[in-house]
């Protein structure tokens, strides 16, 4: 029966793999979380800057008339 042999080397593997693959989602949710809000905060102030810039275009374009 060394068949058997194989059979429990396998399933301690992915058994193993479940384990690693477990722990590793608990970060990668955290990255993705950190992320989602990085990327909004950039989105904001990039927002802000374009609304800043149109004002002071607006400004120019009344001190040159």
């Amino acid at each position: 029966m060394p068949y058997l042999w194989s059979v429990v080397v396998v399933l301690v593997a992915l058994v193993g793999l479940g384990l690693v693959v477990g722990a590793l989602l608990g970060p990668v949710k955290r990255f993705v979380l950190v992320s989602g809000v990085a990327r909004e905060q950039i989105g904001r102030d990039t927002g802000l800057i374009t609304a800043r810039l149109a004002a002071l275009k607006v400004r120019l374009a009344e001190r040159r008339a």
